[in-house]
């Protein structure tokens, strides 16, 4: 009987202490690497052309989150159509205005276009006029056109019609 109970004890050291049995702990979680830029964008525009706006939404913040303009002005797009999410034009604005920041010509036109219509924003013509020219500047198609519609004498015309350029 001595030998039973010996055995017992040694094949259970922790119940005989007293303890609860020591637990295996899970494997360390592993980081998977990011995916690279240029794949998660195209993966966003894939999703995007195939109607999948949420997935492509998840896939443009993951690359705002980097700092890619093109994804911010893309969100801001879909913020402002209504695609992946509810219709909101100053959460579109938003987004224009921090990839406009960074110089980029798109994001710079879709900006001047919200101030020249005050969607999303408060209408301001002038400030629409400079970021169409700076859009202009950078060769983006339509930005002279805007800037153009925009000029000096515009905005007698735009505070006759009440504000509308």
């Amino acid at each position: 009987a001595v030998l039973i109970v010996a055995l017992a004890l040694a094949s259970a050291p922790a119940a005989a202490a007293g303890r609860a049995p020591a637990r295996r702990l899970p494997p360390p979680l592993v980081r998977a690497a990011p995916v690279p830029t240029d794949e998660l964008m195209a993966r966003g525009l894939g999703a995007f052309k195939a109607g999948d706006h949420a997935a492509a939404r998840r896939d443009f913040r993951q690359l705002a989150q980097r700092d890619v303009p093109a994804a911010e002005t893309l969100l801001g797009t879909m913020s402002a159509n209504g695609q992946g999410g509810p219709r909101n034009d100053a959460v579109a604005a938003a987004w224009f205005l921090r990839a406009a920041r960074r110089g980029y010509g798109p994001a710079q036109l879709a900006l001047a276009d919200a101030f020249a219509r005050g969607r999303g924003v408060r209408q301001d013509l002038a400030r629409a006029t400079d970021l169409a020219r700076a859009a202009a500047g950078q060769g983006q198609p339509g930005a002279a056109q805007l800037a153009a519609r925009l000029g000096p004498t515009r905005y007698a015309e735009a505070a006759i019609t009440g504000g509308r350029p």
